[in-house]
């Protein structure tokens, strides 16, 4: 399932469900709502998606959804997220069951069609190489006669299914994909999650093998202007601050990807504003903890010979473990890049804040 996917269902759960409709639906899949991580219904909504994901209830979730809001979850997801199969915990009814069927049945049930085809055509040819005209005419009877091999187009068609590979199919959590999930990539202007290295998926190979977890492919997720080197590096600068901030990372780590006033901007913006701001010592950043994600995908605006301009929305959650304290911002980000051999670094950037608060 494409990360896009999973954002879709938390601004499904964000936008269309209370607090108490979360609670309900959390005991519906067999999560406790109250011991999931992360305060209010926004830190609510994407533990629970995750917590789907850990546990492989992302079905048993979508059906649910479908469920309870069907035309909102038609709007936002579609039927590109259709739930397919049901969890085996026993939470959704015996007919869903039925309809979703045993993986090993669906696995070896396009071996029966193929058999059931090899034998129409060994009967076919058998009559054939029996019949009076067969007889008459001796040459046509020689070249219909061996009829204990199979035409070449039926034999190449039938794929060489080995138990250990059914058993692999039949592993309960495994993606039926070996692209990140190749499902359709989601219309612009949708949240993004962080997704800083992206690898491209194996070309297709004529025999079976286990299936692995997919790996996301950037002609599924990205624009071209999105997986510009220059956007791709806003990526991993901003995994980076989340260290920095944090206190796992130091002002020297920075200065692979940061120089001069920038550099100097976001050293102090670490090292005293956040820690005034979040009511903490600066030797005790490692309570803070802080993600972010992305409402505009980082891309590239304006390029040159020796540089890019890179534009993105981002959503950062600042929390504070020792007093529960938390600040939340939306913000538009420019940022002005040069090229420094193989990479880029981070000359200026410039911020406009669009809203704040953690609730809503």
């Amino acid at each position: 399932m494409t990360d896009q996917t999973l954002l879709k269902l938390r601004e499904l759960l964000l936008n269309e469900f209370s607090e108490p409709e979360l609670i309900a639906l959390c005991k519906d899949i067999g999560l406790d709502y109250e011991a999931l991580p992360g305060t209010g219904t926004f830190g609510k909504t994407r533990e629970i998606v995750e917590a789907a994901r850990a546990q492989d209830k992302l079905r048993l979730l979508q059906s649910r959804l479908r469920e309870l809001k069907p035309e909102a979850y038609a709007t936002s997801i579609g039927a590109a997220v259709t739930p397919t199969e049901a969890p085996a915990d026993g939470s959704v009814s015996a007919g869903r069951e039925e309809k979703a069927g045993s993986p090993i049945l669906r696995a070896i049930l396009p071996l029966i069609v193929l058999l059931a085809l090899v034998i129409g055509a060994s009967l076919i040819f058998s009559r054939l190489s029996s019949s009076p005209t067969a007889q008459a005419t001796p040459q046509v009877a020689a070249d219909a006669a061996p009829i204990t091999q199979l035409p070449p187009t039926l034999a190449a068609s039938i794929p060489t299914a080995q138990p250990e590979v059914i058993a692999a199919e039949a592993r309960p959590g495994e993606s039926p994909s070996a692209t990140l999930e190749a499902a359709p990539a989601a219309p612009a202007g949708t949240p993004e999650t962080d997704i800083a290295t992206i690898t491209p998926s194996a070309p297709p190979t004529p025999e079976l093998t286990p299936l692995s977890p997919p790996a996301p492919t950037a002609t599924n997720t990205l624009t071209a202007e999105e997986a510009h080197p220059a956007a791709m590096t806003v990526r991993q600068i901003n995994d980076q601050l989340t260290l920095f901030y944090s206190g796992k990372a130091s002002a020297q780590d920075l200065e692979y990807f940061w120089m001069g006033e920038a550099l100097k901007a976001v050293v102090d913006f670490g090292n005293t504003r956040l820690p005034r701001t979040m009511r903490i010592a600066s030797d005790q950043r490692d309570a803070l903890e802080i993600t972010h994600e992305y409402l505009r995908a980082p891309k590239v605006t304006s390029e040159t010979g020796n540089g890019a301009v890179v534009a993105s929305r981002e959503f950062w959650h600042y929390a504070n473990s020792l007093n529960r304290s938390e600040v939340c911002e939306v913000r538009d980000y420019i940022y002005n890049m040069v090229r420094d051999g193989e990479r880029y670094r981070v000359r200026s950037v410039q911020s406009r804040l669009v809203r704040s608060g953690c609730e809503g």
